[in-house]
């Protein structure tokens, strides 16, 4: 009985599986088996936000630091670089960084997050490529937004700066109601951050550049505070995780970029004659952690300190407590309240003098004509010096290379040759090459100011 009944059982089976073995074959060509159909979107922001990294920690970083006096070419394409000789093709990889890995990412995230009433996640797309459009708009000044990386549109059309950082001011207005007091979706980051307050002091960032003081002031008045750092995580010593000016400076390119002779060392080095240092400023403990000058290790007579700031698993700094309350302290004092710029001021010191010791806090009486901080007025010179300690503390970031233009080169930061700072990137080659019916040819100059910044 058991064999009649299993027979035609067995049968039905072989014929099922036949069948469906057939319905694979045929199917088999049709479908391209390691290409992914879609992907989760809370598991995609992550990478778009190592491509947020990667844009302000990496090559860009590097390049603006050479024109604002962090770096200094030493060896290869980094001596051409150093004298600003630079062409469309070395902008090539940023580029494609900040559009095909970061801003196309964010939008499909957002787009996906927002199908499925995920608030949270779509406001930290939206938060990211802010952060990504607002460094790469301060760098090109015009750049594609409103029609950039849509499938139905090759070739996009260039939008202007203000209108872009209109855009991400949006973004980030909308987006903070949604993410207040969390740092959810934020892998790519050392946990402990606020995305309310990360994008306040994003939006002060893009108002200060419009020397909209009073509005950056009651942005970042809602900013990063004290502990809660965004900040790029790397965490592993292995290839691919640490610290990317570690990879440069150390792994890959080692000699390629120095800091010998840079203005920052200047400024923070004893036997110099611009050196910073007060009867209450010792900048020497932040020089060690900035810079590396041991021979027997250095790639040059003085390089990014690789054991230090720059080590393999020391985090980079993104959007920081220091720089907030450094753009709090500039807007008081723009506004001539200068008992309350000072006391910003004296915040960042009090964060340096636990980290580095003696950044003792300034009195008012330090500041002004032959005082200890000199200056033609009070104001005048805690201005100067909010500026300068802002240089100082983003060693590394991109940001300052916006600060140097918006305020004229206040600072004083001397060129490497000719006469002039350069005020912008180059427009890449592969835009050039692809786009060009929508690149401002009229803006193909490393020396020609961005509108924003006149």
């Amino acid at each position: 009985m058991k064999k009649k009944f299993l027979v035609p059982l067995m049968a039905g089976i072989l014929a099922l599986s036949f069948n469906s073995c057939q319905k694979d074959i045929k199917n088999i060509n049709k479908e391209n088996p390691n290409q992914f159909s879609d992907s989760d979107p809370t598991l995609m922001i992550t990478g778009a936000q190592m491509a947020n990294v990667l844009f302000n920690e990496g090559e860009a970083a590097r390049l603006a630091g050479i024109f604002n006096g962090y770096f200094v070419g030493y060896d290869r394409q980094y001596v051409s670089y150093q004298d600003y000789n630079m062409t469309s093709g070395d902008f090539d990889n940023s580029w494609a960084t900040l559009y095909s890995e970061g801003v196309a990412q964010c939008r499909l995230i957002r787009a996906k997050a927002d199908a499925v009433n995920n608030k949270t996640l779509s406001a930290v797309a939206s938060i990211t490529e802010a952060h990504l459009l607002l460094t790469a708009s301060s760098l090109w000044g015009d750049i594609p937004n409103t029609e950039a990386c849509r499938d139905d549109i090759a070739k996009p059309k260039y939008d202007k700066m203000e209108d872009v950082h209109a855009y991400c001011i949006q973004l980030l207005d909308d987006a903070i109601p949604n993410v207040g007091g969390s740092s959810a979706y934020g892998n790519a980051y050392v946990s402990g951050f606020d995305w309310a307050e990360v994008a306040n002091t994003l939006k002060a960032r893009a108002l200060m550049r419009k020397k909209d003081y009073a509005g950056a002031l009651a942005a970042a008045l809602n900013g990063v505070s004290q502990g809660k750092d965004l900040r790029a995580k790397h965490d592993q010593e292995t290839p691919g995780a640490w610290n990317l000016y570690y990879d440069f400076c150390y792994w890959n390119r080692g000699g390629y970029m120095s800091c010998d002779g840079s203005h920052v060392s200047k400024l923070m080095d004893t036997a110099s004659s611009i050196n910073r240092n007060n009867a209450k400023t010792d900048e020497m403990p932040r020089f060690e952690w900035y810079f590396l000058s041991d021979p027997s290790e250095a790639y040059s007579p003085l390089d990014p300190n690789f054991y230090g700031i720059y080590y393999a698993t020391t985090p980079f700094d993104l959007v920081t407590y220091v720089e907030n309350e450094l753009i709090i302290a500039e807007c008081y004092a723009r506004q001539s309240d200068n008992d309350k710029a000072l006391d910003h001021l004296n915040n960042v010191r009090a964060e340096h003098d636990a980290t580095y010791g003696t950044f003792k806090s300034y009195d008012i009486a330090d500041f002004g004509p032959g005082s200890m901080v000199n200056g033609s007025s009070v104001n005048d010179a805690l201005l100067m010096e909010i500026l300068e300690e802002k240089y100082v503390s983003l060693f590394g970031q991109i940001e300052t290379f916006s600060d140097i233009r918006r305020t004229k080169n206040a600072l004083g930061i001397p060129v490497n040759t000719g006469s002039k700072l350069p005020a912008r990137f180059l427009y890449p080659q592969s835009e050039l090459t692809t786009n060009r019916d929508n690149v401002p040819t009229d803006q193909l100059d490393l020396f020609l100011d961005l509108d924003y910044f006149k």
